[in-house]
C-alpha cells in the first residue's frame, strides 16, 4: 500500500476514534490535568499529624490557662513583640486621646470568630478596674481610664475569647477534661493535646511511660539527664529574675550599706547574670546599671561603716524555695565568709514572713514596674520605700512618648540597684523535654 494511503487510513481511523470516542478522551484530559494539579494538595490534606501530647506543670482553671495555650487559641487587640513593644494583632491601630486616659482601638476587616462569626467591637470583653469599655460601632471600641496609663496597648495583648473558649486563633479546642474547677487535660484541633501534672515528679514519670511526647519549662531534670531517649532544650526565662529580697523593714536590713555588702560577699555562680528587674531584652533594658561583682573586702568594708551608727549584722534567716536550695547553700557559704551566720529556712508561702527571701519572679513585658517597687502596693515584698523611685514608677506609667519613659526607666534601674531592695542573681533556665 503507498505510504499516502496509509497516511489517510491512519487519519480516518483516528477521525473514527475520535467521533466514537470523543467524551471519553475529553473527560481524560480534563481528569488528567485536575489530578496533576490538586492531588498534591489533595494529599498533603490527607496526611494526619500525629497528635502532639505535652505536659505542663501547674494547676489551671478554663481561666486561667497558661498563656501560651490561651495564644494557640485566640488573640488580643495587641501582640508583643520581643523587646516589649505593642504592635497590632486583631486590631488594625488605635489612638490615643485626653493626655492618655483614652484609648480607641480600630478593628481589622475579615477578622473571624472559630463559629464563623464576624468579630465586632461589642464582642471584646476585656474587663480593667477603673477602665470603662463601650462600642463607638462595630469597628470601634474605646476604653476610658481614670488616670494616664501608657502601657495599656500592652495589657490589651490577652486572649479575647467569647462563650468560653471560642477564639479567633489557629487551633479550636476540640475538647477538655476537668476534676472539679482543675483542668487535667485540653484537647486542641488538629493536633496538640495538652496534660497538666501537680508536680514536675509525675511530668516526668508520665513522660518514661510514654504518657506525653514533650514537658515544657522544667526546672530540674531529675533522672530524665541520663536518659537516651530524649532531647533536651535549655531555654534562659529573660522574663524571670532570681533574686535575694530584703524585708527593708527590719532594722537588719534598713542601711543600704548592709545591702551593699551582701551583695558584694556573693560569687558569680550562677550565669545568665541578672543586673535588674528589668528583662534584657526590653526596650527600656539599661546595661549601664552599677554591677556587684565579687569583692569581699569592699563588703567588709561597707558592714563595718554600717556598724558604726548601729549593732553590726551577725547573722541572717534565708527563706526559699526547695527548688532553689542549692543557690541557698552558696549563698549560706558566701555571706559566712562575709561573718554573717546564715540559716536557711524553706517556705511555701510568703505569709510566713521572711528577713530575706530567695525566689524567682517574673515581670512582664512593659517596663512598667510599678506594683513591685512602689510603697504603696502590698506586692512590694521587700517593703521598699523610696520617694525618688515611687516618682520615677509614677511618672513611667503616665509619659505617653516612648523615648521620655526609656530615660525615666534608665533613672530608676540605676536608682533601684543603687539602694538594693534585692540582690539581683541571675535569669533562670529551664528545660523543654521532648521524646
Amino acid at each position: 500500500m503507498p505510504l499516502s494511503k496509509k497516511i489517510r487510513f491512519f487519519l480516518h481511523l483516528s477521525l473514527a476514534f475520535w467521533q466514537k470516542e470523543k467524551k471519553t478522551i475529553t473527560l481524560g484530559i480534563i481528569l488528567g490535568i485536575v489530578s496533576f494539579v490538586f492531588l498534591p494538595k489533595i494529599f498533603r490534606l490527607l496526611i494526619i499529624k500525629p497528635t502532639q501530647r505535652i505536659a505542663i506543670v501547674g494547676r489551671f482553671s478554663s481561666n486561667d490557662l497558661p498563656l501560651e495555650i490561651q495564644q494557640l487559641i485566640s488573640d488580643g487587640l495587641t501582640s508583643i513583640d520581643e523587646r516589649g513593644n505593642s504592635t497590632p494583632k486583631l486590631a488594625s491601630f488605635w489612638e490615643t486621646a485626653n493626655e492618655g486616659r483614652e484609648y480607641i482601638f480600630t478593628l481589622k476587616d475579615d477578622i473571624f470568630w472559630q463559629d464563623g462569626k464576624p468579630v465586632k467591637a461589642a464582642d471584646i470583653n476585656l474587663n480593667f478596674s477603673d477602665v470603662a469599655a463601650s462600642a463607638l460601632d462595630d469597628k470601634r471600641i474605646k476604653f476610658l481610664l481614670k488616670e494616664p496609663f501608657s502601657p495599656f496597648p500592652v495589657l490589651v495583648s490577652r486572649p479575647i475569647f467569647k462563650n468560653g473558649l471560642i477564639g479567633t486563633g489557629k487551633y479550636k479546642v476540640s475538647s477538655i477534661k476537668k476534676n472539679g474547677q482543675v483542668v487535667e487535660r485540653i484537647d486542641l484541633k488538629p493536633n496538640l493535646s495538652y496534660r497538666f501534672y501537680p508536680t514536675e515528679a509525675a511530668a516526668r514519670t508520665a513522660l518514661m511511660l510514654g504518657e506525653v511526647d514533650e514537658i515544657r519549662e522544667l526546672t530540674t531534670l531529675g533522672e530524665l539527664v541520663n536518659w537516651r531517649e530524649v532531647k533536651i532544650s535549655p531555654v534562659i526565662k529573660q522574663n524571670r529574675f532570681v533574686a535575694i529580697f530584703f524585708d527593708t523593714q527590719n532594722n537588719k536590713f534598713a542601711n543600704k550599706s548592709v545591702r551593699q555588702a551582701l551583695a558584694y560577699a556573693l560569687k558569680d555562680n550562677w550565669p545568665p547574670a541578672a543586673l535588674n528587674s528589668i528583662n534584657p531584652a526590653s526596650w527600656a533594658y539599661n546595661h549601664e546599671v552599677k554591677p556587684y561583682q565579687y569583692d569581699l573586702e569592699n563588703a567588709q568594708k561597707l558592714l563595718q561603716k554600717a556598724a558604726e551608727s548601729e549593732p553590726r549584722l551577725t547573722s541572717i534567716e534565708l527563706a526559699t524555695i526547695p527548688s532553689l536550695i542549692s543557690v541557698a547553700e552558696q549563698v549560706k557559704s558566701d555571706w559566712q565568709k562575709l561573718g554573717v551566720e546564715t540559716k536557711i529556712k524553706i517556705i511555701n508561702s510568703l505569709e510566713e514572713g521572711f528577713e530575706a527571701l530567695l525566689v524567682s519572679q517574673e515581670v512582664p513585658p512593659d517596663p512598667d514596674q510599678y506594683y513591685l517597687w512602689h510603697s504603696t502596693q502590698g506586692t512590694n515584698i521587700s517593703h521598699f520605700k523610696s520617694p525618688k523611685i515611687d516618682k520615677l514608677l509614677e511618672e513611667g506609667r503616665k509619659t505617653l512618648d516612648q523615648e521620655k519613659r526609656r530615660s525615666i526607666y534608665y533613672d530608676f534601674q540605676k536608682s533601684l540597684v543603687e539602694e538594693s531592695p534585692a540582690i539581683f542573681l541571675f535569669h533562670p533556665t529551664v528545660y523543654n523535654i521532648h521524646k
